[in-house]
């Protein structure tokens, strides 16, 4: 079920909420920087005082949380992954704010959760919480360099742990913040969806990259083909840069890779993951960021002979063990 911001504006921004926003990185920012324009003020808490000054500097947040204490709203937006391997989901800090709020929050406030979680957090969250605050997963859309069309008020997919986490949800994110959203139950749903939308740009982008290498072999302009081609009105080829980078594509599309293994024997993703390999190599750019789950392996040319070529692949002893480094 879709609502949009014409249904519920932002006229009711006068109930004066207490905001929290819980870790100030691109997510958390941005939140505070579209709140500040809607007539909202926030506070923030970081554990990085760069980032908590930063905030502060430039007028988003009033001040730096001490505690968790007297807040209507704690909205979540650290990261959820190793930050020296963003491959790796990490949740240890998302647990470590619940336990937290578990003590110092407000019973009855809304704990908004806009990172990107696994499917199963926001439950343990709520179990965590004894379900004496409302949990709900609204996974963050961002475009920076669209903020008009894809800042953060674009249409986003909200779920509740249960009805009366929705409803809390629902009144603070479209009612009072003015944001579209497209409500979704169960709530493993919105979990799966911030990582599978950015597993299938990766899948389209990969696309482009393995054209644009056999266009190149084959002395064809590849950026006039995909001219053409995007001529017919339900294609839309990508354009092939400089490799697939960005904070969320690699890592998410991992993460949706490790998922889909357990369960089915080849994957479009791992074949997509092969291919921004090759691109990479093919156009002289560093090798992506999952290097370390590479191995070389021979390939083999058009005729079947091998051409003594190794490329990296995604090294099959890569499990669940490694997850849990």
């Amino acid at each position: 079920m879709k609502l949009n911001d014409k249904q519920h504006t932002t006229t009711n921004n006068q109930e004066n909420k207490k905001i929290l926003i819980i870790g100030l990185g691109q997510i958390g920012y941005s939140n505070a920087e579209y709140m500040k324009s809607v007539g909202l003020q926030a506070d923030g808490f970081d554990i990085s005082e760069k980032a908590v000054a930063r905030a502060l500097s430039a007028g988003v947040i009033q001040k730096k949380a001490e505690s968790f204490r007297g807040y209507d709203c704690y909205i979540i937006c650290i990261s959820t992954h190793l930050i020296s391997d963003m491959f790796v989901p990490y949740l240890d800090g998302v647990y470590d704010i619940a336990k937290r709020l578990s003590v110092e929050g407000t019973p009855g406030a809304l704990v908004g959760i806009d990172s990107t979680i696994p499917r199963g957090t926001a439950k343990k969250i709520l179990e965590i919480l004894g379900h004496r605050m409302h949990v709900a997963h609204v996974p963050h859309r961002y475009c920076a360099g669209d903020r008009d069309e894809h800042g953060v008020k674009q249409m986003r997919v909200l779920a509740g742990c249960s009805n009366c986490c929705k409803e809390k949800a629902l009144n603070f994110y479209n009612e009072i913040l003015g944001i579209p959203v497209h409500i979704v139950r169960p709530i493993e749903i919105a979990e799966l969806c911030k990582t599978v939308e950015n597993a299938y740009r990766f899948l389209e982008i990969a696309f482009a990259e393995e054209m644009k290498m056999v266009c190149d072999n084959l002395g064809i302009n590849f950026d006039d083909l995909r001219e053409a081609i995007n001529t017919k009105w339900n294609i839309k080829i990508h354009r092939a840069l400089e490799g697939i980078g960005g904070h969320c594509l690699p890592k998410d599309s991992r993460m949706v890779f490790e998922i889909n293994r357990k369960y089915i024997n080849s994957s479009l993703l791992e074949a997509a993951q092969k291919i921004d390999w090759q691109y990479r190599t093919h156009i002289g750019q560093p090798i992506p960021l999952y290097a370390d789950l590479l191995e070389p392996v021979n390939v083999r040319g058009e005729q079947g002979e091998n051409d003594g070529k190794e490329i990296g692949l995604p090294n099959a002893s890569y499990t669940q063990a490694h997850l849990r480094r």
